[in-house]
């Protein structure tokens, strides 16, 4: 496997990822197909995603792209969730001239926060080849209506993994921002073959709430797993592997097996 850091520059910001390239394989396999991880929040760092997710895409030939989104971590800036969402077509405008990339075989695994992201921008982007999302938030805009919402602030700037604004408005810039990418208003729009994996316990996301995000989908080849004991993070190991597991079945079967070399 070959890890090749790449820092990507966007107007005044920069945006920290490592992407993850067989190096196994015959020339004659290249370029591989690219899946990019669209992180929760914060969701994991780009090096912890060499053993969660990488070394078992790699093993199918397929990279990945793990990034870090602007104003977390290593990536510059404040966080916002109208840059976050931008900032996937600049992530892809920059690999698909990677040299050991297809630019005609692109998918996104979306975890959390992430998999609304992806959803919300295959609708609007015909190079993505498929989707994986695992436990989406299927509407955004219910999020800042819990109680707990305050907490869950406290929990993404812990350790200072993200910066947000300073100031006490961060629930109504939050509102202001996601209504305009919300999976519930915009999945009516995704053709692609998706994947949409979620857990029975999930602590933050109810069942019938991703099941109905799933019928509104409008993709001819779509799939829903629902993993009973299973929280919203997948902590438990056996539930990870068995979700990596189905992904991994699922991006080889529309990245590799469909697209023959």
């Amino acid at each position: 496997m070959i890890q090749e850091t790449i820092n990507i520059q966007n107007r005044q910001e920069t945006l920290h990822g490592i992407l993850y390239i067989p190096s196994e394989s015959t020339s004659a396999q290249k370029p591989f197909p690219l899946i990019i991880h669209v992180n929760g929040m914060p969701g994991s760092s780009p090096s912890e995603d060499q053993e969660r997710f990488a070394e078992h895409f790699i093993a199918r030939n397929i990279s990945l792209f793990c990034y870090d989104h602007q104003g977390v971590r290593e990536s510059t800036g404040i966080f916002n969730y109208f840059a976050a969402q931008a900032n996937i077509e600049v992530v892809i405008d920059r690999l698909v001239h990677h040299s050991a990339i297809d630019p005609t075989r692109i998918a996104l695994l979306g975890e959390s926060f992430g998999g609304a992201m992806a959803i919300c921008h295959a609708a609007r982007d015909s190079r993505i080849t498929c989707i994986g999302v695992r436990s989406p938030v299927y509407d955004t805009e219910l999020i800042p209506t819990y109680p707990f919402f305050d907490d869950l602030l406290k929990i993404w700037t812990r350790n200072k993994q993200m910066r947000f604004p300073s100031g006490n408005h961060l629930k109504e810039i939050y509102i202001s921002q996601t209504r305009h990418y919300n999976p519930s208003k915009i999945a009516s729009l995704i053709t692609q073959p998706i994947y949409l994996i979620a857990g029975g316990r999930d602590e933050l996301l109810k069942a019938p709430g991703f099941e109905e995000l799933y019928g509104k989908l409008a993709s001819a080849e779509k799939t829903i797993r629902m993993f009973n004991r299973a929280n919203h993070n997948f902590s438990y190991e056996l539930d990870f592997q068995q979700m990596r597991e189905e992904f991994v079945k699922f991006f080889e079967k529309n990245l590799i097996l469909s697209n023959p070399q």
